[in-house]
């Protein structure tokens, strides 16, 4: 193919190519190989199905990305690196640092900085920022990179790590003031000392303030409480300006809002101060079992409905003694009767097994809002449920299931597919079908499936994308790829954007910590009618568009 077939060729998929670059990649010679790769993709199109034109677009997309990684690593360091400022804290510019900062937890996408700066506080943000202004260099904040799409990393520019900012800075009864790049384990270990929770706690807590402030921020308690983004009494900002601005619901308010839930786009977020509550002395938890999704589904959109317990998540997986019996978010085993198990493992309903978690706060201001859950009223498997206690504390602190999964079974790509369902008919009918056609094995490569419900009244962050439906449901496909190859993480990509499709159709939306195409046309789709508006408040609060990652390509 000429250079100008590739061009045309790789903008046909969404990919915006320069000529003159990919001429230059073709003759370094540590590039060839990739350049290679990048073309036999590009003649293997086969658009014989919409299926299959999704797949090319992904393997076409993850070619090009590791082009461009290569031909970074083939170029001199940059000379703009001379010029950085004095900063207090750290800059690398080789080694395992840049080397980390180049994947996140989806190790999909491969995108190397030339840069990572560890800043000591807010002012080496701004002062960064400021210097990557003046010299148009893209850069994009970086916090436990739990994302699975390349949200969070940039081809040659600079990573701020904000994980070196992490400090508690004010602790009292009613809130707490914390730099962003803590994690919310640290929010958790400094509230319960005081016997004080924030009113939202992520399933993970190894994800770090100012990442869930600008994905969303949600919880298994967001059915009746909305999400951390909904949460918050003043956050510390710094502009693609390089201005370091306070806001909050009373003091530059559009702000506050446009910052929440929109990947850092338009600002870095450096500080917080997040309302504190009593937190509950203990929780019960019950854990329910089931062979089939419409029993499941019957008793999650029950309890969501009715606002009858305090947290609810369910999780999907491959049909299996361990499935059955293991505690969620733990390994620790439930001592179910080996009848009941045997029973359920007999039954001809299909590969899959759905366990529902349903959680009662006992103590705290919430106690009385309700009784405590019924186990004889659940649809489960007979026999296959059980309830016991923890403290709040050991409750907040277990390990979610895709982070246990790579414990055991080692790092491997997650193409994953995270979308807000409607909770209606249409909502039920369409994950009856898609259960019945995904093999949690050959289609989920038995990664975790995962379910939490949403009241979309309880949102409030203008630019957020959710069901016009009251009450939906988070489904997170998190696929994982094995092996571990380009072919096979396009093909689950493939049948993400296939599924995604189906649940637009019905009114549902897509929550973008996930595995997204890199396009213009999916932000610009993604976003709908409110385009325009994200344009112009891009334009507003980062003029020159240094903020480069995720959808600041495209605004």
């Amino acid at each position: 193919m000429s250079n100008e077939q590739v061009i045309e060729a790789l903008n046909q998929c969404g990919l915006d190519a320069d000529s003159g670059l990919f001429s230059r990649m073709r003759t370094t010679v540590s590039c060839h190989g990739e350049v290679e790769g990048l073309i036999a993709a590009l003649q293997n199109a086969d658009g014989t199905s919409s299926l299959a034109r999704l797949q090319h677009a992904a393997l076409v997309s993850l070619h090009w990305d590791a082009l461009l990684s290569a031909w970074g690593k083939s170029q001199p360091a940059p000379d703009w690196l001379k010029r950085l400022p004095a900063f207090d804290g750290e800059v690398l510019t080789d080694g395992a640092p840049l080397d980390i900062a180049a994947w996140d937890y989806g190790k999909v996408r491969h995108r190397s900085p030339a840069a990572v700066l560890r800043p000591a506080h807010a002012q080496d943000v701004a002062a960064a920022v400021k210097f990557c202004r003046a010299e148009g260099i893209g850069l994009s904040p970086r916090g436990f990179a739990h994302s699975a799409g390349g949200q969070m990393q940039i081809h040659g520019g600079l990573i701020i790590d904000m994980k070196s900012m992490q400090r508690v800075l004010e602790l009292e009864e009613t809130h707490c003031v914390v730099e962003a790049g803590a994690g919310w384990d640290v929010v958790l270990e400094a509230a319960t000392t005081i016997g004080k929770t924030p009113p939202i706690v992520t399933d993970w807590l190894k994800v770090s303030v100012g990442g869930a402030l600008s994905m969303g921020g949600f919880g298994f308690m967001s059915f009746w409480r909305g999400t951390q983004m909904d949460h918050l009494l003043e956050l510390e900002v710094v502009t693609g300006e390089g201005e370091l601005v306070t806001c909050s619901r009373e003091r530059n308010a559009d702000l506050f809002d446009a910052v929440k839930g929109t990947h850092g786009k338009f600002g870095i977020i450096t500080r917080a101060k997040i309302p504190l509550e009593p937190a509950p002395e203990r929780v019960r938890l019950v854990q329910a079992c089931y062979g089939n999704l419409r029993a499941m589904y019957r008793d999650f959109d029950r309890h969501t409905r009715d606002q009858s317990t305090d947290l609810i998540h369910a999780f999907a997986a491959e049909r299996s003694r361990s499935s059955i019996v293991t505690r969620m978010n733990s390994t620790e085993a439930i001592a179910f009767e080996e009848a009941d198990v045997d029973r359920l493992l007999a039954a001809d309903s299909g590969p899959w097994v759905f366990n529902l978690e349903l959680v009662d706060f006992i103590g705290g201001p919430h106690q009385g809002r309700h009784g405590l859950v019924d186990v004889e009223a659940l649809e489960c498997e007979p026999g296959l449920v059980a309830s016991w206690e923890m403290d709040w504390k050991s409750f907040c602190f277990r390990v979610p299931p895709l982070v246990l999964e790579e414990q055991f079974k080692g790092a491997a790509p997650h193409p994953e597919l995270c979308a807000w369902v409607p909770m209606n008919e249409e909502g039920r009918a369409l994950l009856d079908a898609e259960f019945s056609r995904l093999h949690p094995a050959e289609d989920v490569g038995n990664g975790p499936v995962l379910f939490f419900p949403l009241n979309t009244a309880q949102v409030g962050a203008s630019f957020f994308r959710l069901p016009s439906a009251e009450h939906c449901l988070f489904w997170g496909i998190l696929r994982r790829a094995d092996p571990p190859e380009k072919e096979r993480i396009a093909q689950l990509m493939a049948d993400n954007e296939a599924v995604y499709g189906r649940i637009r159709s019905i009114g549902g939306e897509r929550y973008l910590p996930d595995t997204p195409p890199d396009t213009a046309a999916f932000w610009r789709t993604h976003f709908g009618e409110k385009w325009d508006a994200l344009c112009a408040a891009r334009k507003r609060w980062d003029p020159d568009g240094i903020f480069g990652s995720s959808f600041g390509n495209f605004t």
